[in-house]
């Protein structure tokens, strides 16, 4: 957890709560994904070559054109797609502060993503099918929608996607919520921000002791 305040992505200076990334079990899932889509992929050359091996004659050269297809093609998409994931994953980072929650990800195209706590209408917790086998039920996605989302709600604003602790993150973005509730934003951030100057004030205070303690 960061405790200096920091500029952030050019919005200005503003209180970290909380800096972390994705388990890298999320790469174990993009993986499993991936392997999926491609299956499916090669399920659907499988079935267009069954209907033209029914029409043709040369049964043969349908099969060679289906190896060459999927050794030619298939298999370098397949390695090129997993060599991707790491560089992906290594780009993701998400940021809670006083203000808004910040995603940043995208190694080709870097994108930030910043979603401020007052635009906030809901968000959700959830776990898998594949989360649960892979990282046991406290490994998952925090679904974030806000007010600004138009009229399609099928999708969320934001993802936090690989999230181990998912559960206390949760908790802590509900509390910081909380904290805003029935408030003006600025208000809202002072409350938390003063909040943590204590906390930080207290822990200096101590050290201060402890160093005293240590000289007598």
């Amino acid at each position: 957890m960061t405790e200096n305040k920091t500029e952030i992505f050019g919005v200005g200076k503003q209180k970290v709560l909380d800096e972390f990334l994705p388990d890298r079990k999320f790469i174990t899932k993009m993986i499993i994904l991936w392997t999926l889509i491609w299956i499916a992929m090669i399920a659907i050359i499988v079935a267009s070559c069954i209907s033209i091996i029914l029409e043709a004659k040369d049964v043969t050269r349908v099969v060679v054109l289906f190896s060459s297809i999927t050794a030619g093609v298939m298999v370098p998409v397949y390695i090129i797609g997993i060599i991707f994931i790491f560089p992906y994953y290594n780009s993701i980072n998400y940021a809670l502060t006083t203000q808004e929650i910040i995603v940043n990800r995208g190694f080709l195209i870097k994108r930030t993503k910043i979603v401020p706590y007052r635009n906030i209408t809901n968000f959700v917790m959830r776990r898998g099918i594949l989360d649960r086998i892979i990282g046991g039920n406290n490994f998952g996605t925090i679904n974030i929608e806000t007010a600004g989302q138009g009229g399609d709600k099928s999708h969320p604003e934001q993802r936090l996607e690989g999230v181990m602790d998912v559960s206390s993150y949760t908790d802590k973005i509900r509390g910081i919520l909380s904290k805003m509730k029935g408030q003006a934003a600025i208000t809202a951030d002072t409350e938390i921000a003063s909040s943590l100057d204590e906390e930080d004030l207290l822990s200096k205070i101590l050290e201060t002791l402890k160093e005293i303690s240590s000289k007598l």
